[in-house]
């Protein structure tokens, strides 16, 4: 899951986890086996006339069958999308979906019987005991055939619910070959888009997710809801495989090769515990380093730290809940709030106005010459703003320095830029 490559956007905390293999005898036959295996093809369920779990099921997981009942998104946040209902899902790169969370808005069925509203007490009862247990995160964890299912807590409350897809695998022989041939398919294994036909893609179709490896100029890639992982350059590419991986008669064979790793890991719940740490370092990120609207209900928190695309701003409300994020460009140099709901971000790549509520981006300057604006955002030294006079002031330029100005008018979730001549 993580790419030794990559330059890390959050460091991973190592977690321990306790394991009972009570989980699998305990569950209801529910459980057991998904329900959309072998049908015909269906209109999804209404997600207000089944659970949550059958609706992803009779939708088969599908971004676009999903989305027909779950409407528009209302925002994106950390690869997630919101939507009304109470549920929001990230997407694997072949439009299906991987991790689905609910929430105490969500009023509906996790899986039957079980709410968000169900006390911790009679959810234990109900499923069992859990696989999976993090103390520290007061998480636990269900594994079941085809999905798996993720509880965390306040307490004796219900927190969130978190569904994770997990994918079959019916034939073994392409994962055979590649782990024996890793070397000598490094180029090919390095470029998945460009080799569909090819091995484990043709198998299996494209992976979940892809990393580009800067510096390297190809991927690394993986398969968490098979249990499998792909990285490092070419000549010399490792496979790892996580222990949901679900061929265990192959593992012997698999360990004896070199440059492929048995995890003892389950990279599904590896998944999990990566989005709460996430979660939990960007609130305190957020508390430590925020930036407050002037009326305190909304806090901005610039992340420069990442790759230069993954460069964001988060927005909270008061309460430390996700509003909007905006991938304004790489390095963010500074933060100004213009009023309660428009902020001015100055970015390596532009300077532009936000709207949060509206999530409305305005780009004053840009890299390329915009339309009446006498420069580009290299030419700048630096910026000034001035909240009373509304105006934004940019220095430009080396040896012979110039000041132009800008003003700004605020019209609800409309701005207007007047240049100064």
């Amino acid at each position: 899951m993580i790419v030794k490559y990559m330059i890390a956007l959050v460091s991973s905390v190592c977690l321990s986890a306790t394991v009972s293999a009570a989980a699998y005898s305990v569950a209801p036959s529910w459980q057991q086996a998904d329900s959309s295996q072998g049908m015909h093809a269906q209109a999804v369920q209404e997600l207000s006339q089944t659970s949550l779990l059958g609706f992803l099921q009779t939708g088969k997981w599908q971004r676009d069958t999903l989305r027909r009942q779950l409407g528009q998104p209302v925002k994106t946040f950390d690869g997630y999308e919101y939507f009304q209902k109470g549920v929001a899902v990230k997407w694997d790169e072949n439009e299906r979906a991987f991790g689905v969370l609910a929430d105490s808005a969500f009023t509906g069925e996790i899986v039957p019987g079980i709410t968000v509203q169900t006390a911790k007490k009679e959810l234990l009862r109900k499923l069992g005991t859990p696989l999976f247990s993090q103390q520290k995160q007061e998480l636990i964890g269900y594994a079941y055939p085809n999905y798996y299912l993720f509880v965390t807590f306040a307490g004796e409350k219900v927190k969130a619910f978190s569904l994770y897809r997990r994918d079959p695998l019916t034939d073994t022989r392409a994962i055979l070959d590649m782990a024996r041939h890793l070397q000598e398919y490094g180029e090919k294994l390095a470029e998945p888009a460009n080799s569909g036909s090819f091995s484990i893609f043709a198998a299996w179709g494209q992976p979940d997710f892809t990393y580009h490896l800067h510096g390297i100029g190809t991927y690394a890639w993986e398969y968490p809801s098979r249990g499998i992982a792909y990285d490092g350059a070419p000549e010399d590419g490792t496979l790892t495989i996580y222990s949901n991986f679900p061929a265990k008669s192959e593992l012997p064979a698999l360990a004896k090769l070199p440059h492929v790793t048995i995890s003892a890991e389950d990279a599904l719940f590896l998944a999990e515990k990566e989005r709460i740490e996430l979660e939990k370092a960007n609130v305190a990120r957020a508390k430590s380093e925020g930036i407050a609207s002037p009326d305190q209900k909304t806090i901005a928190v610039p992340d420069s730290e990442g790759l230069y695309s993954s460069t964001n701003i988060r927005f909270y409300n008061k309460d430390y809940q996700p509003l909007a994020q905006l991938y304004p460009g790489h390095f963010v140099n500074k933060l100004t709030w213009l009023d309660n709901n428009w902020i001015l971000y100055d970015t390596m790549l532009g300077v532009g106005a936000y709207h949060v509520p509206a999530q409305k981006n305005s780009v004053i300057v840009a890299m390329d010459k915009q339309p009446g604006v006498p420069f580009t955002v290299f030419d700048i030294n630096q910026t000034r703003i001035n909240t009373t006079k509304k105006e934004i002031v940019f220095e430009v330029g080396t040896e012979a320095k110039k000041l132009y100005t800008v003003t700004y008018q605020i019209a609800g979730e409309r701005i207007f830029f007047t240049w100064k001549k």
